[in-house]
């Protein structure tokens, strides 16, 4: 499983990398799309090439976790339902979002969510984020993300809103909360043995 994990992860780091940086910088180029000159087929280069950008960065981080877990040693009781369940999850919503109206109610709803879980992790996780606060900033600014792309992604639905704002914000919230995210993680690998050995020494004593 771990050897397979090697080719699963760098399967979905290449997939999502490709899309979400090569073909991201400019699709209409990458694709030969422009709103002047849609396709006629849906198997269409310009088509085809747009689908896959549209799908497969979620794709490629599903298959990258799935990755993540089988060189954690995970066996295939934990590998194949999360990447099966991840899998389903995203095409039923993909699906599902396609002939749904906007419904205000619902970003209220899942806004207030989010703020929940925020709130919540803040306070299981009080004495921890103490020790190290790099989790803290990246969970704050993954927030403050949401928060913002929430307010671009609604923009055509409220004519209070300008449309024409970059959302260069949002992708620097995202920035620095991925960053301190992982600065967190590094920081808790390198506390966990350290703590690790010193409660052994102290037991043994």
């Amino acid at each position: 499983m771990t050897f397979n994990g090697h080719y699963v992860y760098a399967a979905g780091v290449a997939l999502a990398a490709f899309s979400g940086v090569l073909i991201s910088w400019d699709p209409g180029t990458v694709c030969r799309l422009s709103s002047d000159a849609m396709p006629d087929s849906p198997f269409s280069y310009p088509a085809l090439c747009f689908t896959f950008w549209a799908y497969s960065v979620p794709v490629g981080l599903i298959l990258a976790a799935t990755g993540a877990l089988m060189l954690a040693g995970a066996g295939r009781g934990l590998t194949l339902p999360f990447l099966i369940g991840a899998l389903a999850t995203y095409a039923a919503i993909a699906i599902a979002n396609d002939p749904m109206p906007h419904i205000p109610p619902l970003f209220g709803i899942g806004g207030g969510l989010i703020l929940l879980f925020y709130f919540l992790i803040l306070w299981v996780t009080k004495a921890e984020m103490r020790a190290n606060p790099f989790k803290l900033i990246g969970y704050t600014f993954l927030v403050t993300g949401f928060w913002f792309a929430c307010g671009m992604a609604s923009r055509p639905y409220h004519d209070l809103l300008d449309s024409g704002q970059s959302p260069i914000d949002i992708m620097a919230y995202f920035v620095i909360a991925m960053g301190f995210l992982l600065l967190g993680e590094v920081r808790a690998r390198r506390r966990a043995p350290g703590a690790h050995r010193t409660g052994l020494e102290g037991h043994t004593a």
